[in-house]
Parts: C-alpha cells; sequence; structure tokens
C-alpha cells in the first residue's frame, strides 16, 4: 500500500488551516468506499462497482499549486489521491467491461503521477539538498567543540555564561535531529511520488494490449467482415468460448465486455442472467434429467 500524501502533506500544514479541514479528502473517501466496491466486485456487480467508483472522480482536475512548499505539498497530495481513484474506476470498468473507459484511468492515473513527480522533483530535491548541508555544518560545530561541550554537560553547577553556552550547543544538538528529519519527509515524499508516476505504465500497456488483441479478433472474423456486433453474436452463440473464461468471475468479465460491444445482444443478457442466478440454467436441468 503506498504511503499516503495527505499524511505527509499535513506536517507541513499550519494547525489552523488543519482546523478548518473539516471535509474528508479524496484519499479518505477512496479508503472508507474501498470495502463497498470491492463487495460488489465479489459479488460479480460489476457495472455498480464502476458507477461507486466513478462517483467519487472530480468533474475537472484541480491545479497543480506551486506557489510553495506547502501548497506543493497539498497538491501533489490531491493527484496521488486522484491518480488512486482513478485506479480504483480503472479496475471496476475493466471488469464493467469498459475497456476504453479503463485505458482512459489508466491514462489519466499516469499523466497526474507524472506531473506531481516532476513539480516536486526540483523544489524537494533542493530541499533535501539544503537540510543535508545544514546538518552537516551543525554536525561539524558539535565535532570542534566536543570537548567543551562534555566538560559543561559534566559540571553540577553552571554560572549564567556558561548555561548560555551550553544551551547553544544543546540548540545545535537539536538542529541536527531536526535537518536529518526534514532530509527524511522530503526524500520520502520524492521516493513515494517518484514510485506513483511508475505505476501506471503497465496498467495503460495492458488495457491498449487488450483492445487491441480484440480489434484483431474483430477484424479477422471474415463471416462478420469485421462487425463488433456479428463477432459478438457469433462468439456468444459458442458455449465453448463461455466455458474457456474459466470461474464465474471469469465469465462474467468477459459477458460484460460482450454486453459493452453490443449493448442490444439478447443472447448476452440471457447469459448473464443465468450466470447470476435471474433465469434458469437449461444445462443445469438436462443435467439433473440425464440422472
Amino acid at each position: 500500500m503506498r504511503l499516503s500524501a495527505c499524511l505527509l502533506s499535513l506536517l507541513l500544514l499550519p494547525a489552523a488551516l488543519r482546523a478548518q479541514t473539516a471535509a474528508p479528502t479524496l484519499g479518505e473517501r477512496v479508503k472508507a468506499e474501498r470495502p463497498g466496491v470491492e463487495k460488489l466486485m465479489t459479488d460479480l456487480n460489476y457495472p455498480e462497482a464502476m458507477k461507486r467508483a466513478e462517483s467519487m472522480l472530480p468533474a475537472t482536475k484541480p491545479v497543480f499549486d506551486k506557489t510553495d512548499n506547502n501548497t506543493l505539498l497539498q497538491s501533489c497530495g490531491i493527484f496521488l489521491d486522484l491518480a488512486e481513484a482513478n485506479r480504483l474506476a480503472l479496475e471496476t470498468s475493466d471488469s464493467a467491461g469498459a475497456w476504453e473507459k479503463a485505458l482512459e484511468y489508466a491514462k489519466t492515473a499516469k499523466a497526474l503521477t507524472t506531473e506531481c513527480y516532476a513539480d516536486i522533483k526540483g523544489p524537494f530535491t533542493q530541499m533535501v539538498t539544503y537540510y543535508t548541508q545544514l546538518g552537516a555544518r551543525a554536525k561539524q560545530v558539535l565535532e570542534e567543540n566536543d570537548a567543551r561541550i562534555k566538560e559543561l554537560k559534566a559540571k553540577s553547577v553552571l554560572d549564567a555564561s556558561e548555561r548560555q553556552e551550553l544551551d547553544l550547543a544543546m540548540g545545535v544538538e537539536k538542529e541536527v535531529v531536526d535537518d536529518a528529519k526534514w532530509v527524511k519527509f522530503f526524500q520520502t515524499y520524492l521516493d513515494v511520488a517518484k514510485r506513483d508516476s511508475g505505476l501506471y505504465d503497465p496498467l495503460v500497456k495492458v488495457m491498449e494490449e487488450k483492445l487491441k488483441g480484440e480489434a484483431d479478433q474483430i477484424a479477422d472474423y471474415k463471416a462478420g467482415k469485421g462487425e463488433k456486433t456479428k463477432w459478438v453474436e457469433a462468439v456468444v452463440s459458442s458455449p465453448a468460448y463461455l466455458e474457456a473464461q474459466g470461474d464465474r468471475a471469469g465469465k462474467a468479465r468477459w459477458l460484460y465486455r460482450l454486453a459493452t460491444l453490443d449493448p442490444e445482444n439478447k443472447k448476452v443478457h440471457h447469459q448473464l442472467d443465468i450466470l447470476m442466478g435471474r433465469a434458469p440454467d437449461p444445462q443445469a436441468k438436462s443435467k439433473k434429467k440425464g440422472k
């Protein structure tokens, strides 16, 4: 599971701003809705699962605000969450037979994550360098004054000037720790964004290959002269094609795809009704008679 961008971004937001953010983020909505969507998928109700997933997608793409580090963090968090929402829409639309939609969702998620990483790569790399250098200078100061610091820490009673001197040294020690935290923070964010920017290339490729393979099959069906409705009629009329899809989930995905290609095909809808238990299975009856 990927590191939540929203949780990371909250670390840099002032408390007053966080208090105003009462509405759930898209990432939180996706997390809350996912179990219900997955239950619909388990029940093979792929079209309804797709509707649930699509309902969370905003009508317009948000603008990536590059004003400062806070807005960069917020925008990248929003983009990564939106990519995750598109991924859920991709998974459900693929199963529901809406392969063209699935491809678009994969491309959208890829574009979002690519833009996020591209926009934060420069500024956040600079921040990693900046805090690394600060930490290195602070460590150098501590090393150069190590003997004196140990001497001050060993004293049970300090005069005012010694107390001030030790307080400064302890401030430098704290700076070393804080600088290391900021280096880790910005580097982690860079690593997450970079990783997510490459997540969707394989999914785009898979969907493109599925669509091309199907288009080739339709084009090669000489009896139908490349017409998809005639190809759908031919394959749904042959029980061997349905059986070749494996389990109920595989058969459901195949039939939903045929229904997408030819929404008016009654045989496809009848096979779906049988599979979903909405209509009696004639093969089951014939098997009982044969016993």
